[in-house]
């Protein structure tokens, strides 16, 4: 006979219960600081968690963290699904799938018209199969080997690095954000909860600085033997993307690092230049998926990858 499980909505206490299940899961801890930071601190907004239980036991976790997403002009609140976790003693009871369903009908309630992630390969196929959303594309890992580079010009003297997000990133994001049918949130504030109050990553920011004017930056850190470029986003200026990427092949020797990488659509035109400089794509390769919740947003728009501008920092994992 099949247990009987109580799904409900996250409440204020259960952090300790879902830092177990974490632990269970997975075999390592997860810090209380990170959960917090992503799924009650957001400048957007607390997360919509769904949360089942066996008796007084945690068994399965499904979130999705709040995302301003900018639709053709219009803003929407959208949902990144992430923390998908069930207890090892409890899989196989469908409990992501009734958990995932219950998320999205509260999301929908709340006006929030498209939730989307990044499922691992052992999510995807009941994500896909079970919770009904749609495969857009494989994301590959865009790489430039620093081995495979003979010589580089060198980067401009406007790329500069800061410590934080000021006002001139509000200008940047107001003349930026509708050069693309689909983009999140990439203002000033938004910028300084992803990469500077983030508890347990360490970023480093480079920027465009023209006079008193950001034409563009890039965020990177380093993983293993690489630099990864975890979000860049620059006005309608090629040149200015490529003197960002310039300056961090400038400092991978000295981080010891072999290579370069980043996620970047290839329809942008600053990827067709990236690989004249010998950037390749190749792997991890990512599943990204989504599901639109409400009828506001059309499958047309949002199931066509190719109208969303995406980076490493879309992601829950980088």
């Amino acid at each position: 006979m099949s247990p009987e499980f109580d799904i409900r909505f996250y409440e204020p206490g259960d952090e300790r219960q879902i830092l177990k299940l974490f632990r269970q899961s997975f075999g390592r801890d997860l810090a209380e600081a990170r959960w917090s930071w992503r799924f009650r601190d957001s400048p957007t907004g607390s997360g919509v968690i769904g949360l089942a239980w066996h008796g007084d036991v945690l068994v399965a976790h499904y979130g999705a963290s709040l995302v301003d997403l900018r639709v053709y002009g219009r803003d929407w609140k959208g949902g990144l699904v992430g923390g998908l976790m069930v207890h090892p003693d409890y899989r196989g009871y469908g409990l992501i799938s009734k958990s995932g369903r219950m998320t999205h009908a509260r999301m929908a309630e709340l006006g929030m018209p498209v939730v989307w992630g990044f499922p691992n390969s052992l999510s995807h196929r009941r994500v896909v199969k079970d919770l009904n959303f749609i495969d857009m594309h494989e994301v590959p890992m865009f790489r430039l080997s620093m081995n495979a580079v003979i010589a580089l010009p060198i980067p401009s003297g406007n790329i500069v690095e800061l410590e934080g997000f000021d006002h001139r990133f509000d200008d940047l994001w107001k003349q930026v954000r509708d050069d693309y049918p689909v983009i999140t949130r990439r203002d000033r504030e938004h910028l300084q909860w992803r990469y500077v109050r983030n508890p347990t990553e360490r970023y480093r920011i480079l920027a465009y600085v023209d006079r008193e004017d950001v034409l563009g930056y890039a965020v990177f850190k380093r993983y293993q033997e690489e630099l990864q470029v975890i979000d860049i986003l620059t006005v309608q200026d090629v040149e200015v993307g490529i003197q960002l990427i310039l300056r961090m092949a400038q400092l991978a020797p000295g981080e010891s690092a072999s290579a370069l990488s980043l996620w970047l659509n290839m329809s942008h035109p600053l990827h067709w230049a990236l690989e004249k400089l010998g950037f390749r794509n190749g792997e991890p390769i990512t599943y990204f998926t989504a599901r639109i919740l409400r009828p506001e947003l059309s499958e047309d728009v949002v199931y066509d990858y190719r109208n969303w501008y995406l980076t490493m920092g879309n992601s829950d994992v980088f």
